[in-house]
């Protein structure tokens, strides 16, 4: 393991200048959280070697109306509908990159966290662009730039096209796959089945910029009461995303009171137990 990626809300520059909404809202959320993010860049990820890649969880307004982007209104998104939300979001990426410029463990920041909802495309490539041109001012860090979140395939030409070498540089296109939702009723050997066919195919055809796999779990929706087909489910899914010239981050490392267990979404529970060889 060579990267941790840590998600943050807007309220962690403790300032809102974007002119809209209430400027204390940011106030309600994780105090001191930077403090955390300062200690993990500065301190714990050098002592274990490890780079750090920020991922903008919660914009304000949320782009996707989900429980982890800390919607006001739940289930709603509203990011891409209000100009001051998308300003909030550039001034915090900025600081967030500029703040952490000089520090030999950060490797960059994924700008924006599942995008979608109600949030138009034409924003969030706009977003995008904005995005790259005030952090490259000062900063070459890696950008990561998620497509809305039912765009993650390989036949989204204007992805595929978008914001290429050489105009941009170090530049990653994030997906996001797990075999939960969607798959519902699916067994076990199609599960698996579809990791070594589908999800490799669909890396190996995309044509755009590097693909990243920034979040994917063994959790799934099938049972997998037999710690052998849960090994090959594991290492289908290896072997599809260490295809990918981005790499990947697992999500999560540690699920809550997870010791001893045999939980999906804990790396550490999957290497632990060796259902995880990396």
């Amino acid at each position: 393991m060579n990267t941790v990626r840590i998600p943050v809300g807007y309220w962690i520059t403790g300032f809102d200048n974007s002119g809209g909404g209430d400027p204390n809202a940011w106030q309600m959320f994780a105090p001191n959280a930077i403090g955390y993010l300062d200690r993990a860049i500065r301190e714990w990820a050098p002592r274990y070697n490890l780079l750090v890649l920020i991922s903008f969880h919660a914009a304000k307004g949320s782009q996707n109306g989900m429980d982890h982007s800390a919607p006001s209104d739940p289930g709603n998104s509203h990011w891409g509908n209000y100009p001051e939300n998308v300003r909030n979001t550039l001034d915090a990426v900025e600081w967030l990159a500029r703040r952490y410029k000089d520090e030999a463990a950060f490797l960059g920041i994924g700008l924006l966290n599942e995008p979608s909802g109600t949030t138009p495309e034409s924003v969030l490539k706009q977003y995008y662009y904005d995005a790259y041109g005030r952090i490259r001012l000062f900063s070459d860090c890696l950008l990561s730039i998620s497509p809305l979140l039912r765009q993650q395939g390989p036949y989204d030409s204007d992805w595929n096209n978008f914001m290429r070498w050489p105009s941009f540089y170090n530049l990653r296109h994030e997906w996001h796959r797990y075999q939960i939702w969607g798959f519902e009723g699916w067994d076990e050997n199609r599960l698996i089945a579809y990791a070594q066919n589908e999800l490799k195919n669909g890396i190996s055809q995309w044509t755009g910029n590097w693909i990243f796999i920034g979040e994917w779990c063994i959790a799934s929706s099938a049972a997998f009461s037999n710690d052998d087909d849960l090994h090959r489910f594991a290492d289908a899914q290896l072997a599809a995303f260490n295809s990918a010239p981005g790499g990947w981050t697992f999500w999560t490392w540690k699920f809550y009171n997870d010791d001893g267990s045999r939980n999906g979404w804990s790396m550490k529970s999957m290497i632990n137990r060796g259902f995880i060889r990396v």
